[in-house]
C-alpha cells in the first residue's frame, strides 16, 4: 500500500496564514500524497484558541476522508511517510516534558477507530473553556494549558497506546523524524518550522531562538559573520546587515529586521 492509498494530508488556515500552506501542498504533490486544507472564515485573536481548534479539524478530515495525517500548515515534508507511521499517532516533544506539554499537536495521524478519544479531546477542551485561558493560567510557557493537555487527558483516560515519533527542538544529530525548525539530517522526515513567528516578535531574545530553529546552516556562522561588520549578506534564506547589526528571514527583511543577540541562546522543548 502506497503513502497516497493510505492517508490524506490535511490542514486548515484562517486569513493571512493560508498562505503558508503553499510549501506543504508542494510536498504533498512531489511525493504522491492526497493533500486537503480546510480554509476557516473566523479569525483568531490568539494561538491558544486557533491550537485549541486541531482537534475538530482532525475529527472532520476522518469524517471526510478516513485515515489523515494532520500537520500543522507551516510543516514541510522532506522524505517520504515512514510505512511504521500509522494511527494512531501524536508527535512527542524532544527532549521529553512533563503529561501537560508532552504532545504536540502539530502532528497527527487518525482514522475511524480514533474517533472516541478525539471525541474526548474536543470535550475536554470546552469543558474546560481552554480557549480562554488568560496568561496568568499558563504552567511556564504560553500554550502550556491549552489543546495538548486536553490531548493528553483524553488519551490517558480513555487507556489509549499511541505511536509516537519525536519532535526533536536541540540536537541536530538527533534520529528523530519530526525537527522543530528549518534544519534535516539524514533522519528528517518532517520539518516544523516557526520562522512564521519572526514578524510579531520584538523580543531580540527570542527572535535569536528562532533563527537557531530556522537556520538551515550551522547557526555560529552568523557569529563569525558580526564579528566582522558589512553588509547586507544574504545566506541560507537570511539576511545579515551586520554594519548595522540586524538581521531577519529573507522574506520578512524590509518588514522587520531585529537587533542581533550576542552569545548563545537556551532552546527547550517546552517552547511553541
Amino acid at each position: 500500500m502506497t503513502g497516497g492509498d493510505r492517508f490524506t494530508v490535511i490542514g486548515w488556515a484562517s486569513g493571512p496564514y493560508k498562505r503558508l500552506f503553499d510549501g506543504l501542498r508542494s510536498d504533498c504533490e512531489r511525493f504522491g500524497y492526497p493533500v486537503h486544507l480546510y480554509e476557516l472564515d473566523e479569525e483568531y485573536t490568539s494561538l491558544v484558541k486557533a491550537w485549541c481548534n486541531h482537534p475538530r479539524i482532525i475529527r472532520r478530515g476522518v469524517e471526510d476522508f478516513g485515515t489523515v495525517l494532520f500537520l500543522d500548515i507551516e510543516c514541510r515534508i522532506v522524505a517520504p511517510i515512514p510505512d511504521h507511521w500509522r494511527a494512531p499517532l501524536v508527535s512527542v516533544r524532544w527532549p521529553p516534558q512533563k503529561f501537560w506539554i508532552r504532545y504536540n499537536s502539530g502532528t497527527v495521524m487518525a482514522d475511524e477507530s480514533c474517533l472516541p478519544w478525539i471525541d474526548a479531546w474536543c470535550r475536554t477542551i470546552e469543558e474546560w473553556d481552554m480557549a480562554h485561558l488568560d496568561h496568568e493560567d499558563h504552567v511556564h510557557y504560553p500554550g502550556d494549558l491549552c489543546d495538548e493537555l486536553g490531548l493528553a487527558a483524553a488519551i490517558a483516560a480513555l487507556g489509549v497506546r499511541v505511536n509516537t515519533p519525536h519532535l526533536e527542538y536541540i540536537d541536530r544529530s538527533t534520529d528523530a523524524e519530526i525537527v522543530r525548525g528549518l534544519w534535516r539530517n539524514e533522519h528528517t522526515v518532517v520539518q516544523h518550522p516557526t520562522i512564521h513567528h519572526w514578524p510579531k516578535e520584538p523580543d531580540p531574545v527570542e527572535c535569536k531562538k528562532l533563527f537557531v530553529q530556522n537556520f538551515p546552516g550551522d547557526p555560529s556562522a552568523a557569529e563569525r559573520l558580526f564579528r566582522a561588520p558589512a553588509g547586507p549578506v544574504e545566506r541560507d534564506g537570511w539576511v545579515f546587515e551586520t554594519g548595522r547589526g540586524v538581521y531577519a528571514p529573507a522574506e520578512y527583511w524590509e518588514l522587520a529586521p531585529r537587533p542581533w543577540v550576542e552569545g548563545p541562546v537556551s532552546l527547550t522543548s517546552a517552547q511553541r
